[in-house]
This record gives C-alpha cells, structure tokens and sequence, in this order.
C-alpha cells in the first residue's frame, strides 16, 4: 500500500518584515516547527529567507522567497490575486494561512486570513497631510479586505473591537479573535541593570501613527523639572522622512536617545534594564511591546485607544492618558519617577467565543478537522483476508 504524503500547510507572509508583525510570525513558525512538524508538511512563502536564520536550511521546510511584492502597491495586488492562483495550482496545499492581511486569489481545501491592519479605523487628523500612505490605507483598505473574504474558513483578528468592526463591514459568523502569544527567552541575558537615571523605554517604527510628538512634547515639559531620566526610542532619523523631522525638532534634548533599529534579543534586553514601558500609539491591533513588558511586571504608561484596554487586560500596573494629551503624559511620568503614581483599576472581560490565546491554540482550531480525520484512521479495525 502506497505512503501516503503529509498533508501541505502552506503560509503567506511576504509583507512581514519587520517590527511586531514580523515577530508575530516568527512565532508562529517556531511553534508549528516544534509542535506540528513531524505530521504536516510546511510550505513558506516570505520576503526573504535570511529573516529565518534559525530554521532557513530545515530540511522539512519548504521556503519561497518573494520580495517584489514590497515594492509596491500594484505589485502585490499582482502577487496575492494573479502569481498566487497560478502557484496553488502547483503547491496543492491542504491549508492556505495568509498572515498578511489579505485573502489571495488560490485554490486551497482550506483558507484562513489574518488580518491585523487597523489602517480602515484610524481617525484621521491633521497628520494625514504628507502622511499619503496612511490616508490610501484609511479609505482603501476596507476594500482590500473584502476581497475573497468569505472564500475564508476562518476570518482572525487580534481583539474584539476588530471583530466587531468586521462584522459591521462584512456580516461575517466566522471572525477568530486570536491573541498573540508572547513568550520571554527563557536564556536572556541580562545587562547590568545599575543605572543613575530613570529609563523610560518606546519600541517603535517612526510612524506617524505611533504618535512620538506627543512623547516627545511630554518629555520636554518634564525636562523642566527633572534631569534624572532618559527615554530610549529605537530609532535614529535614518529611516523615512518622518524619522529625520522628529530628528531635527527634538535632538536638542539630551534625554532623548535615538538608537535606531534594534534586533528582537536587544529589544527584549532592553525591557529588562528600563524602568516604565511609555506607549503613546494611536493605532495598533494589539500592541505587541505591552504584552512583552507585561512580563517583566514592569510599570506601563499607555495611550487611552480602543487597542489598549483588551492588550493591557487585567495587567493592574498601568495608567492611561489621552492619545493627544501632553500635560497629563508628563505628569504621570513625573509621578512614576517620583514613586508616587497611583495605577488605574481594571475592568477587563475576555473575548467571547471564537477566541483562541495561543499559537498552539490558532493550529488545534484550524488542523481539527485533519487531526480528526487521523485519528479516525487509528481507530479503524484492522480487516485481515481469509
């Protein structure tokens, strides 16, 4: 009798490059390639293989590099609505998971989408005049995500408030909340943590939407009065026009450090030796430097938007501001420098069903029906010939 194959898991991922969203990935590649492996067969299709240094020669994965759909709106239509119909006609995968936000035009038994971009929800302002990229996204991205939405078994967003947008746009039954699942090196390395200043710390890409002018104003009130903190930002002016104007506007205060672009290892030393994670961001479907402070059990000062109440959870050493609010930021800095910030209370109820907390969790969902079609195959009695 024949072997037969293992059947094909195939995920899409060639717009995850960097920040949180790639490190959501790598996650969720690790935990297949621990838990899943020796049953199914993975298929990866990403921007750059290099990016996977730690699994890139797996004999039992199967890489595809695609890079040019980064380069351009037009060419990643090309690739998710026309390259991927002709590639699913060669890769026959059992499961297509597409983590990119979009549902490709390819032909798979099954097909979930992840779709983590908040760009429709943004409120846009002011920021928006020379910020064209997040303008195009707020207007079109509903339409984006439309697109062979319902071809999907599985429809997953990071929070609630995202299923509940969805639902509105697309009178959808089939939307997983699926939080991502964190977990702390278990060989970090931690730096010296003696220090004579106060660090508060910010992970972030120079985004518009991640909101630093607000920070940035805050500490230069607190500046005023207190010369024993710092503020570490992970990002020196190099990387895009926004970058270089925070730049030229605040690299007068000496309390800023602009370090740039840090590897995930330095980013998770980084928590350790900070002293208050200060999150400002306006827009994010989760927020992933919460979740990794949270952790440490180390004090967070974030913004008041709909990403942070589900992110923060019943975490209780944490306060929150208004997104645009200055004055308040810098006190609450002030007050944590000081030892005397009062946290706020939390009134925090999980996502109703569907909801899934893990990585293990998303593939027990997804892979049900393959699991319980092997295990009715186990317990199938044996028919000896007479």
């Amino acid at each position: 009798m024949p072997i037969q194959s293992k059947p094909v898991i195939l995920i899409s991922a060639v717009n995850l490059t960097v920040g949180g969203p790639l490190s959501i990935l790598k996650d969720a590649v690790n935990v297949f390639v621990r838990d899943y492996l020796s049953e199914y067969k993975l298929v990866l299709f990403v921007n750059n293989k290099s990016l996977f240094s730690d699994i890139a020669h797996h004999k039992e994965i199967e890489f595809h590099q695609f890079a040019y759909p980064k380069r351009s709106w037009l060419l990643r239509m090309w690739f998710e609505y026309i390259h991927c119909w002709f590639i699913s006609k060669k890769i026959k995968a059992d499961v297509w998971i597409a983590l990119n936000d979009l549902t490709p035009n390819a032909t798979a038994k099954t097909k979930i989408v992840y779709c983590h971009n908040p760009a429709p929800f943004y409120e846009l302002d002011k920021d928006i005049t020379w910020r064209k990229k997040l303008f195009f996204f707020h207007f079109f991205y509903n339409f984006f995500y439309s697109i062979n939405i319902r071809s999907n078994k599985y429809v997953f967003v990071q929070q609630q408030w995202m299923r509940d947008e969805f639902k509105k746009l697309f009178a959808l039954n089939n939307i997983v909340v699926a939080h991502p699942d964190v977990q702390k090196p278990q060989e970090l390395i931690t730096p010296d943590t003696s220090k004579d200043k106060f660090r508060f710390f910010y992970p972030a890409l120079p985004r518009v939407s991640k909101n630093f002018e607000t920070l940035f104003e805050a500490v230069k009130q607190l500046a005023k009065i207190s010369s024993g903190f710092e503020l570490i930002v992970t990002f020196n002016g190099s990387e895009n026009i926004y970058a270089s104007q925070l730049i030229d506007q605040y690299s007068g205060l000496s309390c800023i450090k602009f370090i740039g672009e840090q590897s995930r290892e330095d980013v998770w030393k980084l928590y350790a030796t900070s002293s208050c994670l200060v999150f400002p961001s306006k827009m994010e479907t989760w927020g992933l430097p919460i979740t990794e402070m949270k952790t440490f059990n180390k004090p967070i000062i974030v913004a008041n938007c709909k990403y942070a109440n589900e992110t923060v959870g019943s975490y209780d050493k944490v306060c929150f501001f208004e997104a645009g609010d200055v004055a308040t930021l810098a006190s609450l800095m002030e007050k944590i420098i000081n030892g005397t910030l009062e946290y706020d209370r939390r009134n925090y109820q999980q996502p109703s069903p569907l909801f899934v907390q893990s990585w293990q969790e998303f593939y027990a969902l997804i892979l049900a029906d393959f699991e319980t079609k092997q295990s009715n195959k186990k317990l199938q009695p044996a028919h000896n010939a007479e």
